[in-house]
């Protein structure tokens, strides 16, 4: 290089090409590497941290339309004020306001969770006299379960199924990084004590003094101390109820001088609490052995805690729980694994892994071919490097190892090797001239193609980094490509200008070849005669650019006639999917549990049905996608889940999507029947959402609101593809209201809130105290309640008694008027506003052309003057995706223009790079429908990707062609 000053890429060649410190560097980076492959957490998905929380207000008593305007409307504007929020929404219900509200994506949570708590504390005074204190409920992403294991036994009740369910989860939470541990199903222990009407009158006693003197006789009190001999003894005094056989002793009355007790007038016994769910596991044809009759069960589950190891705390759970069998857990009691996060988590990175040596495998093979063995090796070298440089750098940045940072790490596969390809290729050329010694030579053949590499790279990394400006949910779901994709290009281009020449000037061969003049190559003479007429010939090179012009427009136009569809993501395949159950509101569990059998015996003779859990009311354990949908809230007796596993998706030939779409008629039909609706929901390959159709209605009156969502819902069901449809607007549910007659009530000595005590705990039941054991995991409630034959109807109930004046009792049939009515609809909110909403799936369809169906219809058959509709779900977060990821690859292309204006001084010749990118659309749409692929949001990052490979390749080129129009010579 004498008389010519090297660039810093040949500097950096020259440096490292005989140094010690490359061999160190390269050792440094494996380990680096490796002890992030092991030390950084796997799990299946990025964290996406969205602060949120549910705010609870109960107003005893109260309308639906009192809740709305005295607690939902005044607690949401407050909410609605904090900073960071995006959303509030909001259900008043007959004595009941539930307002949830969401921060945005990325909003620290503690923070956020500390200015709502800020907000509700300061404005105590705004609350209704009558309404009790908001609780708050966060819901947090760390709180689904990676492990659920489900008991079931033949020989074990319920009560005793619970209570192994308490004893396994009191050890499993034990192991370090275990969080929010919970028990679903089975009965807990409790005392029954049913009161008999007519023994508790005879004795002139009310339910309300029974509970008194239950509670006054289960007390065990510190009433100070004396000093004796200069000892100092404590005085207890009073006794704790631990028996059933106690709880009947007490004594409740007297009769002349013969003491009445509590057994005298009800039944006292240890049994169970009252029936309000049903939960079983059945299994079907792939459930091997346990292949049979469904059974009663009870699921444990476990969270981890945050950035842990997924895969690392499951199997811990799973190793702790084997050596329960057999003593915590009785023999007679079966355990089903029925969620593996941790081995989903560790399968899906593992599939990936595979993939990404299977890539590089094949990558190193063509390289062979093309440039030769040993060129091929200097390249397989480089590889791994970058891609163990970019996986410690992850490490370092806090991120986890999931399905999107080794997708990243894929992409950017096809682009990292580029650099080592380009070096290793030129170096090749310049050894085969043997001008001079091998370092020499690889040091200007690095020097020479130095500056258009570092351009060409530089390209590809300001083509994915506006990625990461990506909005909502998506943005920290696709954050590790903008993240990983830039890192591991910069990793590769200092590999190529520090390991390819150290490497390249040690194994290639440096032997002088006789070269073919480029003149008589076969390739240069067919170049040339394709090429030569088009530059010669001004009228054949205005048809040339006519031609291009009508296939690029002809490619673009694919979208438009649906021969490329778009979709937001392509279907995850998972191995579970989710049925749930509306039935009529106000149906009973006995009623809703039927169905639940019929569809079971539907899922037990589905030959990919491993197992299937039924949780009739009582939500099933949360999911990610279910935290968004309100999963938790699914807990009456009118509603039910049934979580359905499936063979791992190589042991089988249908995806999760076609098994779910043969099994949705069946299903309806039987839904049917029961006047239900059911829904299939699979689980999003990408972020959840509410649903994948959603239409917020919104309006003038409330009650139009609700009647224009039974149009909407027609409009839903003859769109081709819509599914599962719902909406929010409850059926009647039917009341019986106590009026009481306040001046009859005075006049006896009974107050409102005696009446009202009396008539919760003959027919709700009230836990009025508790037994005190220390075999129980959960305290054990003394439950006051009617017998079932004093509380059939309203008549019976009316035939109860309240205290009266002078100890007399009244019977509540001279002091209530009943009367028949219905409970109010909820009303819902949104950020302020009243709102109805109407949900659809769909089923071998994108929703896009389903929604843009039903804008048509609209179009032609306009709403109501005053009515709107919003549309949410998937189809707003395709949108919003599709909208950011292009703006982010417009701004790409804009820095990419910049930087070529800055590199080459002209405007013209980085349009004439940049042509490129709209041309690779020629190929891009006919490949994807020749191969009936989606155009994804994982399709545009190819499709950015291939961005920035065409305006590599484009100036690599032209830099070889600037530099021979210059004639400059190459020393």
């Amino acid at each position: 290089m004498q008389g010519k000053r090297l660039n810093l890429a040949g500097r950096m060649a020259r440096y490292f090409i005989d140094s010690r410190l490359t061999v160190l560097i390269m050792a440094g980076t494996v380990l680096f590497g490796l002890f992030a492959l092991i030390a950084t957490p796997r799990e299946e998905n990025p964290q996406i941290t969205v602060p949120a929380a549910n705010v609870f207000v109960q107003y005893p008593g109260a309308s639906a339309e009192e809740v709305e305007e005295h607690i939902a409307k005044p607690l949401e504007a407050k909410l609605w004020e904090i900073p960071g929020v995006e959303d509030v929404y909001s259900i008043a219900r007959d004595s009941l306001a539930i307002v949830t509200v969401k921060f945005y994506v990325g909003q620290d949570k503690e923070a956020s969770l500390v200015k709502l708590y800020d907000k509700l504390m300061s404005n105590m005074d705004i609350k209704p006299a009558g309404a009790l204190d908001p609780v708050v409920k966060p819901i947090d992403v760390d709180d689904v379960p990676v492990v659920a294991v489900t008991l079931y036994s033949d020989a074990l009740a319920p009560r005793e199924l619970r209570k192994t369910g308490e004893d396994v989860l009191d050890i499993l939470r034990r192991i370090p990084g275990t969080a929010n541990p919970q028990v679903i199903g089975g009965q807990r222990r409790q005392v029954d004590v049913a009161l008999d009407p007519e023994r508790i009158a005879a004795y002139r006693l009310s339910a309300t003094q029974i509970a008194r003197m239950i509670q006054s006789s289960n007390a065990n009190l510190p009433v100070g101390s004396f000093d004796q001999n200069t000892i100092k003894y404590q005085v207890e005094t009073g006794d704790f109820l631990r028996t059933a056989e106690e709880v009947g002793d007490v004594v409740v009355a007297s009769s002349g001088r013969r003491a009445i007790h509590l057994r005298d007038i009800a039944d006292v016994a240890d049994g169970m609490e009252k029936v309000v769910h049903a939960t079983r596991i059945g299994f079907g044809p792939a459930g091997g052995a346990a292949n049979g009759e469904e059974r009663i069960a009870v699921t444990v589950a476990l969270a981890k805690k945050r950035g842990l190891n997924a895969v690392k705390i499951a199997d811990q759970i799973l190793a702790r729980l084997e050596t329960l069998k057999g003593n915590v857990i009785p023999p007679s009691v079966k355990v089903a694994v029925t969620r593996n996060d941790g081995e989903k988590a560790d399968h899906a990175v593992n599939e990936l892994v595979f993939h990404l040596v299977v890539s590089i495998v094949i990558v190193v093979a063509l390289l062979a071919f093309a440039l030769g063995k040993r060129e091929a090796l200097i390249v397989a070298i480089a590889i791994p490097l970058t891609l163990f440089f970019t996986l410690g750098v992850g490490m370092l940045l806090g991120q986890t190892i999931n399905r999107i940072t080794l997708f990243a790490l894929i992409l950017s596969l096809g682009l990292l090797v580029d650099d080592a390809i380009v070096v290793v290729e030129n170096i090749h050329r310049h050894f085969a001239h043997g001008a001079r010694d091998r370092f020499a030579s690889a040091v200007a053949a690095v020097h020479e193609i130095g500056s258009p590499t570092v351009l060409a790279t530089l390209t590809v990394i300001v083509a994915f980094i506006p990625m990461g400006f990506v909005t909502g949910m998506m943005g920290p779901y696709m954050r590790p490509i903008p993240v990983n994709v830039p890192v591991a290009m910069l990793a590769s281009l200092l590999v190529a200008f520090i390991v390819t020449p150290w490497a390249a000037a040690r194994f290639l061969t440096q032997a002088h070849q006789v070269q073919t003049p480029l003149y008589e190559t076969m390739l240069y003479r067919r170049y040339r005669a394709t090429v030569l007429p088009f530059l010669r010939d001004g009228r054949k090179r205005k048809i040339l650019y006519a031609s291009v012009a009508s296939v690029l427009v002809l490619a673009l136009l694919f979208p438009v006639f649906q021969l490329v569809k778009f979709r937001m993501l392509p279907k995850a395949n998972k191995n579970t999917f989710l049925v749930t159950v509306d039935m009529p509101s106000g149906t009973v569990l006995a009623r809703t549990d039927e169905l639940m059998k019929e569809v079971g015996a539907v899922l037990h003779a589905v030959p990919e049905v491993r197992d299937y859990e039924t949780f009739a009311g009582v939500n099933s354990v949360m999911d990610f996608n279910g935290l968004l949908r309100g999963g938790s809230f699914r807990n009456q007796e009118d509603l039910a889940d049934i979580r359905v596993n499936l063979l791992p998706k190589e042991e089988r030939d249908r995806s999760s999507e076609e098994i779910v779409d043969s099994l949705r008629p069946q299903l309806h039909k039987l839904a049917a029947k029961y006047g239900a609706n059911l829904k299939l929901v699979e689980d999003p390959p990408g972020p959840p959402v509410r649903s994948t159709v959603v239409a917020e209605i919104y309006g003038p009156t409330y009650e139009g609101q609700r009647q224009l969502a039974g149009e909407v819902r027609k409009v839903f069901g003859q769109t081709k593809g819509v599914t599962d449809i719902d909406d929010s607007v409850t059926s009647a549910v039917n009341k019986y209201y106590f009026r009481v007659y306040k001046e009859k009530a005075l006049l006896s000595g009974v107050s409102t809130a005696e009446i009202v005590d009396n008539l919760y705990m003959g027919i709700e039941g009230k836990t009025v105290s508790t037994l005190h054991v220390t075999d129980s995991k959960l305290p054990v409630g003394i439950n006051l309640r009617f017998g079932e034959e004093s509380r059939k109807g309203p008549e019976d109930l009316a035939r109860l008694y309240a205290s009266g004046e002078n100890g007399g009792v009244v019977p509540l049939s001279e002091l209530v008027d009943i009367q028949p009515g219905t409970l109010a609809k909820p009303i819902y909110h949104r950020n302020l506003e009243p709102v109805v909403y109407v949900y659809g799936e769909m089923e071998g369809r994108g929703v896009t052309y389903a929604v843009v169906d039903m804008l048509r219809h609209f179009w032609k058959n306009p709403l109501p003057e005053g009515y709107r509709i919003k549309w949410d779900g998937e189809w707003k977060l395709q949108w919003d995706v599709m909208y950011d990821l292009g703006m982010a690859m417009l701004v790409a292309v804009v820095f990419i223009y910049l930087i070529l204006v800055g590199r080459f001084g002209s405007f013209s010749i980085p349009l004439v790079i940049m042509g490129a990118i709209p041309l690779a659309m020629i190929g891009i749409m006919p490949g994807f429908a020749l191969t009936g692929v989606y155009l994804s949001a994982t399709s545009m990052i190819g499709i950015i990707a291939l961005s920035g490979i065409v305006v590599r390749n484009s100036i690599v080129l032209l830099e070889f062609l600037l530099d021979k129009e210059k004639e400059m010579p190459i020393e």
